[in-house]
């Protein structure tokens, strides 16, 4: 309702009352031309608010997803890989373990052969290659990055060879790189003369070993050096009581390239047992064993060549020492091939 403001003067002030206006009054103002123009005005404003309110909208929508994006994520991340560190390029020397070890899933395959003949004997024998030799398989396979399995035979007394190695430690240093790792294993030596009236299965048939292996490289990863001390228990399986002997194995390898280098492996015997192994061999004393070559890798094949004074081959026996001594007329030639499957 529209109320006409009149003002009364008194002595006391001024009063104001709201007096109804007329239906005159009423009439001329709801058709006044000020009306108009005010609606006039509001009806070209109000499509101009509707965009600023959209405007704004979306300003705020804009703000919104910017800070949420802004927020940290929580979301755990993959710390990186890890890299093993590498330093010899196989997981064993002709004779000795390296700290080096398969990768997870992977096989590997052994064959090696040491001829009985000395490369003395000249063409009649092909420089002993005619044979006999003492001949080793073996299959090894990686349950883990760091845990290898290894099971092997031999034909010197159908000697069977389980063992498992383990990389300890690795030290990533930029001066004296070193890996360590332990390998112990147990044989069975069921080829033994009939007249010994023994089982094949007879605890005197077991021989038990343990190896101590630490590697570490020089002058860039070319030149690496292997110290392996090693415990062998039971050294013979023909003495009535039992037997021990300790060494102290010990390689260096040179790599010229990813595919050429040389060797030399010692083991010499520092305690125990330097006896005989096989009964053709009564009476007779081992020796410090020496091994000379030089390796070829191609394509996942490793291929050992090289000398030695020592046929024996299976790791419990080669850890009693070598059969003949390092002379002029006791070197044999010998060679070992293994796969990565």
């Amino acid at each position: 309702m529209i109320y006409q403001i009149v003002s009364m003067h008194t002595n006391s002030g001024a009063k104001f009352f709201d007096i109804p206006p007329s239906p005159l009054q009423r009439e001329n103002c709801l058709t006044s031309p000020f009306e108009g123009e005010l609606r006039g005005m509001l009806t070209g404003i109000a499509p101009k608010l509707l965009y600023i309110q959209i405007i704004i909208i979306l300003l705020t929508v804009l703000i919104l997803s910017i800070s949420v994006s802004a927020q940290p994520k929580w979301k755990r991340t993959k710390s990186p890989k890890k890299v093993p560190l590498a330093l010899f390029h196989s997981t064993m020397t002709p004779n000795f373990p390296t700290a080096e070890m398969l990768k997870k899933g992977d096989f590997q395959y052994e064959i090696s052969h040491r001829f009985v003949p000395p490369i003395k004997d000249g063409f009649d024998a092909l420089w002993g290659i005619n044979g006999p030799a003492k001949i080793r398989t073996s299959l090894s396979y990686a349950i883990s990055n760091r845990v290898m399995l290894t099971f092997g035979h031999v034909n010197l007394l159908n000697n069977l060879d389980f063992h498992i190695k383990y990389r300890l430690l690795e030290f990533k240093n930029k001066t004296l790189p070193s890996a360590v790792a332990i390998r112990a294993g147990i044989a069975l030596n069921p080829g033994i003369p009939k007249s010994l009236n023994r089982g094949d299965f007879d605890s005197d048939n077991f021989q038990y070993f343990a190896q101590l292996v630490y590697n570490t490289m020089f002058f860039n990863k070319k030149f690496g050096i292997g110290i392996v001390p090693s415990y062998l228990y039971n050294s013979s399986i023909f003495t009535i009581d039992k037997q021990y002997t300790f060494t102290i194995g010990n390689y260096y390898q040179y790599y010229f390239n990813h595919m050429w280098s040389v060797w030399l492996e010692l083991n010499p015997i520092i305690a125990g047992y330097q006896g005989f192994v096989a009964p053709d061999e009564i009476g007779t004393k081992s020796h410090n064993h020496v091994a000379l070559g030089f390796d070829i890798e191609t394509g996942g094949h490793f291929f050992h060549l090289f000398i030695t004074n020592n046929s024996r081959i299976s790791p419990t026996q080669f850890l009693v020492g070598a059969d003949k001594k390092a002379a002029a007329d006791n070197w044999r030639i010998a060679f070992g091939i293994t796969r990565e499957l």
